[in-house]
């Protein structure tokens, strides 16, 4: 079974206000192609009530290092109380969204993911050996790239839904 380290865990970024629900996961889906990681759509609900429209998201996004490691966003995106409405920006009308969204992550560095190391007790030990004394130093590196990846998403969500000052 493969070995997940925890490295960062719900963490939320919560907006309410006027936004674009499809150019808000443009603005994910063009993070992820420009950092080559992979969105994987794991889940999509969407139900409609008198107060508005509820639309649940929850994608697995994941980009392998090495064919040992690999980092795996959890992202779980919730819209609330959706409204349509129509702006006027820059003399031509935009139609928005008006709501409440709420994002949460899991991220995990995941290692040994293909479970190689798993086939026989000798081999675990080893890996267990392997990893304490000799990988050690790559996994930090696969740390500090993922909160550096990680920084980058929130920091570009926040710049489109305008945050920058309130968090």
């Amino acid at each position: 079974m493969a070995e997940r380290l925890m490295i960062l865990q719900g963490d939320k970024l919560v907006y309410e206000g006027l936004f674009d629900m499809k150019e808000l996961i443009t603005v994910v889906r063009q993070w992820a192609a420009d950092t080559g990681y992979w969105v994987i759509d794991s889940h999509q609900n969407e139900s409609v009530r008198p107060e508005g429209k509820y639309v649940t998201l929850e994608w697995i996004i994941f980009k392998k290092f090495t064919d040992y490691a690999k980092s795996l966003f959890k992202m779980n995106v919730q819209f609330q109380g959706i409204k349509d409405v129509v702006v006027e920006r820059d003399g031509k009308k935009v139609k928005l969204q008006e709501g409440k969204a709420i994002i949460s992550f899991d991220i995990l560095l995941e290692t040994d993911y293909e479970n190689r190391w798993e086939v026989k007790p000798l081999f675990y030990v080893i890996r267990i050996i392997f990893e304490k004394y000799v990988y050690s130093p790559f996994i930090s590196s696969f740390e500090r790239q993922i909160k550096a990846d990680y920084s980058l998403l929130k920091n570009n969500m926040k710049a489109y839904l305008n945050l920058a000052q309130l968090t």
